[in-house]
């Protein structure tokens, strides 16, 4: 992991501001998911090597069967890094510091299904990708949570990318993981003053995950 790597995302406050309401009765969850778009944070958490990425058979809808990122919904008043610390410590039992998380990209997704009645509304998401790497000791300290997925389990990286039975949003964001930490190489070679021609291969290398 590189400590310097590139800024992708920007958290900006006005004031001082303080959530009021934490949760709200279902009944009327269900009516805001008819007229507003939810933010969620998606994690994309892998050992060491960076070659693995976990990945969960969701329980649930939206996107129930399916194996998909570890994460959820943000709460008001939190940054994307608060929103991971808690999804990764609930779906997989470790707590990580918030400054081990990368911005990966953005996207927004539109659900037939939810859980909310009625299940058929579907509901809309504003979606942020992050990723942090696990220890060896992290790996084995994780512990499924079981509300939220059957099973869980790591996938090789490239075969994410290339399995086209998997969502499109798992397999784009995991692309564009790879896509990120070339980048931060170019990146890092231009501050030590590499040659040219080290820049231009690292760039080459980064573009081949661009697309």
């Amino acid at each position: 992991t590189r400590g310097r790597a590139m800024k992708r995302h920007h958290h900006y406050e006005t004031g001082t501001y303080k959530p009021s309401v934490s949760f709200v009765p279902a009944d009327e969850y269900a009516r805001a998911l008819d007229i507003l778009v939810k933010g969620c944070v998606d994690i994309l958490l892998t050992d060491e090597s960076r070659q693995r990425v976990i990945l969960g058979l969701r329980k649930h809808e939206p996107a129930m069967g399916d194996w998909w990122y570890i994460g959820g919904r943000m709460r008001c008043g939190e940054t994307i890094e608060e929103t991971a610390v808690r999804h990764v410590k609930r779906d997989i039992g470790v707590e990580l510091e918030p400054s081990r998380f990368k911005f990966v990209c953005s996207s927004t997704m539109c659900w037939e299904f939810r859980v909310q009645a009625p299940t058929g509304n579907g509901t809309c998401d504003l979606g942020v990708v992050m990723t942090a790497a696990l220890t060896e000791d992290e790996i084995s300290r994780w512990k499924i949570c079981e509300l939220e997925y059957v099973e869980q389990k790591f996938c090789n990286v490239a075969d994410v990318i290339a399995d086209d039975t998997l969502p499109a949003a798992i397999r784009n964001s995991a692309k564009k993981m790879v896509f990120c930490e070339r980048e931060d190489a170019v990146f890092e070679a231009v501050r030590a003053d590499k040659s040219d021609a080290e820049i231009a291969a690292l760039a080459r290398a980064a573009f081949a995950f661009s697309m």
